[in-house]
């Protein structure tokens, strides 16, 4: 009976220890897949970032030649514009304070005012406007007068000695009038641009440089 009962617990006692075994090997392999599965997602997210690093590279690489060409044009366009003529002037028909006109004859008009003449372009003393350099030009004039309704108002601009174009109002639109206009002209260097009055025609001139003549070389 007592050989029976140790046999047993005998018998127990190595069913237990092979259990625990099996148990730490359990324990074992899954603490090995746990390891595995983290160091798999590591590297995953290693090479993600690897491979938006290098992306990036790409970017700022081809960023960085668009800058460099962006500098190369800037600096060309200021080269450009240090070479180029800079020319552009503005007058109006100065003091006194009257009434222009009305002339039996078409006579030139003189922009005795000078607000800038950068250049020296323009001549005070004739009205006129000589192209230093050949280029486009944009010139603008404007007009005006006040009390008469019995002349119309108004100038011609000419190049050259050729009739471009009339600006004016009939003299019964009102007491006070005023116009503007421009264009824009291709010019050759030593072309010459002005205005004159139309026989019978007035126009005022004063401080108030209501009556102008401007002009800027483009390119």
């Amino acid at each position: 009976m007592l050989r029976s009962a140790a046999a047993s617990l005998l018998l127990l006692t190595c069913l237990l220890q092979d259990s625990v075994g099996e148990t730490e090997d359990l324990s074992s392999s899954f603490i090995q897949l746990d390891i595995t599965g983290e160091l798999k997602s590591l590297k995953d997210l290693v090479n993600q970032q690897a491979a938006a690093i290098a992306e990036l590279k790409k970017e700022n690489a081809v960023q960085s030649s668009e800058l460099s060409a962006l500098k190369n044009d800037v600096d060309k366009l200021k080269n450009e514009s240090a070479g180029r003529s800079k020319v552009a002037f503005s007058a109006g028909l100065g003091p006194p304070a009257e009434q222009r006109g009305p002339f039996s004859a078409e006579t030139n008009l003189i922009y005795s005012k000078v607000l800038t003449n950068i250049g020296g372009a323009y001549n005070p003393y004739t009205g006129a406007f000589t192209a230093p350099v050949t280029g486009v030009y944009y010139i603008r004039f404007t007009a005006s007068s006040y009390g008469s309704t019995s002349n119309n108002m108004g100038l011609n601009l000419y190049k050259n000695g050729q009739y471009l174009l009339h600006l004016g109002e009939n003299g019964g639109d009102g007491v006070a009038k005023h116009v503007s206009s421009g264009v824009t002209l291709e010019l050759a260097a030593g072309d010459v641009v002005y205005t004159r009055l139309p026989a019978n025609y007035v126009l005022w001139g004063g401080t108030d440089l209501s009556t102008t003549f401007s002009g800027f070389l483009i390119f």
